[in-house]
């Protein structure tokens, strides 16, 4: 089938033109699906398609499938035959043959085939930032205290770039707003499924991918996660700790910060993972318990804890205000590798039940509930983000636990 972008132009695969005999195919097949194309050789594909359109000669730019390297070119020879921007013409490849699927790679050499490198914004400003999942409990309130710090902050939305599937308009946002760092925070929207394992790892693979195109630096949110494997009464994690994950979303984490790495040593890309405890506050429903024991206790109901083989859960919860200062510093250090962020305190759900009984004034009883294994009790230790970034966590447990307390007592 034949994807046609105008009345005169279109791609498809090598094996589906070829069966046409009123057709001009541009024959793409002899280029590599990614860098390292000689200019010369893209430029003599597209002044060939130009000049057949210029006579009126259907065109089909043809590759093994009809996707990437087709597409790229067919923009390439749309941008130069209609004189608009190379932008523009990507865009409109992707909206009439409905794939994506275009290596960035090859954009950037049908870009300088162009002679366009400079059509976009291609130098780096010190405070240009784009956010992925800006939209989220961690990002909403991220955003406009980064724009009180001078930053130019760009957050799309999932409809506007979809990271599994849009490196294209991730690699054009990043050109035209000459971005130099990526926040990446987004994640599937339930990610604790064998899935959504998958879903994080190409999600970040696209960001990746534009990043080591592109020159940019990234900052990539990870969790504590990495170590609740461990079954000990009581374990201060530090960067030293080696992995190991208890849960699907623990071995995502590991396999991403794996990932990031790897592109590290092959590409020399900058980067930094901050490695974040459970993170709590007003706008979130997580971790789910403390709603949990919330709810009960304002109906006066039995609330259930846990009681594993190493003792009751117990929890480095941090304050989603802490770990917005510790973002910010971050992006103002020129830092790479890892850093552990926590608030070095251990907090049981036992705690946590009796205390919101106490301040709610709850009749619930609380009944401990034991459970035949064993749980993370992890820590952070966070001696290395206080001696990089100057950071350490200032509001304690129950100061931000009692504004979402404050919350449910104002609504009820």
């Amino acid at each position: 089938m034949i994807h046609w972008i105008t009345k005169n132009l279109g791609t498809a695969s090598f094996d589906e033109a070829s069966r046409l005999s009123d057709i001009c195919i541009v024959d793409v097949r002899d280029l590599v699906d990614k860098g390292g194309n000689a200019v010369d050789a893209i430029k003599t594909k597209i002044d060939r398609g130009i000049a057949h359109l210029k006579q009126d000669v259907k065109v089909v730019v043809c590759c093994d499938y009809g996707m990437s390297r087709s597409n790229a070119v067919a923009a390439g020879i749309l941008a130069k035959h209609e004189n608009i921007s190379l932008r523009q013409a990507i865009r409109k490849v992707i909206e009439l043959t409905g794939e994506k699927s275009i290596k960035i790679e090859m954009l950037n050499i049908v870009r300088t085939s162009l002679g366009v490198l400079n059509e976009e914004s291609i130098l780096k400003q010190r405070k240009s930032l784009l956010i992925t999942g800006a939209n989220g409990f961690i990002g909403k309130g991220l955003v406009p205290q980064l724009s009180e710090k001078g930053y130019t902050v760009y957050g799309p939305t999932r409809k506007e770039i979809d990271l599994l599937q849009d490196t294209v308009e991730l690699d054009i946002l990043v050109k035209e707003k000459g971005i130099s760092a990526i926040l990446h925070l987004a994640n599937p929207r339930i990610y604790t499924r064998n899935v959504s394992m998958g879903d994080s790892l190409v999600m970040l693979k696209n960001v990746l991918d534009v990043c080591a195109e592109n020159g940019v630096r990234l900052i990539y949110l990870s969790c504590w996660e990495v170590y609740s494997g461990y079954q000990a009464q009581k374990l201060r994690a530090d960067e030293t700790l080696p992995f190991c994950p208890s849960n699907v979303y623990g071995q995502t984490k590991m396999l991403c910060e794996s990932l990031i790495k790897f592109y590290q040593k092959q590409y020399d890309l900058s980067y930094l993972i901050l490695r974040s405890s459970p993170v709590y506050g007003l706008e979130s429903d997580r971790p789910k318990f403390i709603w949990n024991f919330l709810n009960k206790a304002e109906q006066d109901i039995e609330i259930i804890t846990h009681v594993y083989k190493n003792g009751f859960p117990a929890l480095d919860l941090l304050n989603i205000n802490d770990l917005h200062q510790a973002i910010i510093l971050a992006m103002n250090k020129d830092l790479n590798g890892s850093i552990n962020l926590g608030t070095g305190v251990g907090t049981t759900t036992a705690w946590i039940a009796e205390w919101i009984v106490q301040k709610t004034g709850s009749s619930s009883s609380i009944r401990h509930q034991k459970i035949d294994a064993f749980v993370g009790n992890i820590v952070i230790n966070n001696a290395r983000s206080h001696h990089l970034l100057g950071w350490k966590p200032t509001v304690s447990i129950k100061e931000g636990l009692q504004p979402i307390i404050d919350s449910i007592q104002n609504k009820k």
